[in-house]
């Protein structure tokens, strides 16, 4: 297939390890989000039938791919080809619900989401499909585990009051760890990992996220606090990582497992057997593949056949929480708004660009 793949570039982005997926089955791949320096693409406004029109040959399929930025191109409800959304922070904001009314097909990284998804956009193709690891980058690089806990994750201030922040700092004092405040690239990442005898999470809202599938990709034991989302579906627990339910056992697991070190290096090579036979992005770029070319599969994107009110509505509430002021002067432009309702249109918009 021909796959153009829209996401805001960044090397630890879901998206990019998508991409590098889909190449690695043999599939062509064109990059059509946001530009980067060395990532080159378009604007936030450009529509997306002026993308299509300048590849050869046309793609089989547009792929969007949560977080992107500043980027949801116009025009997607139009498009002439199958289109699929990724949303990732499904656990964090509604406006999700609104966007993936776009798509044809939706996949969702957290299971516990897909019914509600399926309710508010009205069709059977809202999928599971959770996040994974990319082996190239999340894996043993045969180090010496010099840290008894490894974390690497998003530390910004939105985080700093959460029982995520509150745990690293008890981890922290009470063990040798590398720097959870510093930023790592993804190779460092995976040399993190590695240098890690146990590799702790904790979700931010009940998700299943990254940390898991990476962790075990580099043969460290990981342990997690106790989630839904189908976290028992895609581990054994006990067998493959350790999950924890308060502090206190949290930190008694940790002197469990540092103590005991063959247990903890059984659990540990199970889990990372379990995630590279299961769980990594070339497996989650074929389960796209399967739902987008499967004979029942239909372009049953609601917006589609919505009315111009209800696509612009809808439009409205995904540029406000992208922050694209641009898209929606365009919109507001294009509806021959006067510059009263302009102003009233782009004023969410403007407010969160300003304050967040």
């Amino acid at each position: 297939m021909h796959i153009a793949i829209g996401y805001r570039h960044f090397l630890t982005a879901a998206g990019y390890h998508l991409e590098r997926a889909f190449r690695e089955l043999g599939h062509r791949i064109t990059y059509v989000g946001l530009g980067a320096v060395d990532h080159p693409g378009y604007a936030e406004t450009t529509p997306l039938d002026r993308i299509l029109a300048t590849l050869d040959p046309t793609p089989d399929l547009f792929l969007w791919v949560d977080p992107a930025g500043r980027y949801f191109p116009p025009g997607m409800e139009d498009a002439p080809i199958p289109t699929a959304g990724y949303l990732i922070d499904v656990h964090l904001g509604h406006w999700r619900q609104v966007a993936a009314r776009f798509f044809d097909a939706v996949f969702l990284a957290q299971r516990d989401y897909v019914d509600a998804f399926r309710r508010s956009v009205g069709h059977d193709q809202v999928h599971w499909l959770p996040l994974a690891a990319a082996p190239d980058v999340h894996r043993d690089h045969g180090l010496p585990r010099i840290y008894d806990v490894g974390f690497v994750g998003n530390m910004a201030r939105a985080h700093r009051g959460t029982d995520r922040a509150r745990r690293l700092r008890l981890l922290a004092e009470r063990y040798r760890t590398n720097d959870f405040t510093r930023q790592y690239t993804p190779a460092e990442v995976g040399r993190v990992y590695s240098q890690s005898r146990i590799v702790f999470n904790t979700s931010i809202a009940g998700d299943v996220t990254m940390r898991i599938f990476e962790g075990t990709a580099c043969g460290a034991l990981v342990i997690t606090d106790a989630v839904a989302n189908g976290l028992d579906e895609l581990f054994e627990i006990g067998r493959e990582l350790v999950v924890y339910q308060d502090d206190e056992k949290l930190l008694g697991l940790i002197d469990h497992y540092l103590a005991q070190e063959e247990e903890r290096a059984a659990i540990a090579t199970a889990g990372q057997r379990r995630t590279l036979a299961e769980h990594t992005y070339a497996h989650r770029a074929q389960r796209i593949l399967d739902v987008v070319m499967a004979p029942d599969f239909r372009r049953a994107a609601p917006m589609r056949t919505a009315s111009p009110e209800e696509r612009r509505a809808a439009r409205r509430t995904v540029y406000t929480h992208l922050h694209m002021l641009d898209a929606l002067l365009d919109q507001a432009r294009e509806a021959g708004y006067n510059p009263l309702r302009r102003l009233w249109h782009i004023a969410p918009c403007l407010a969160r660009r300003l304050l967040l």
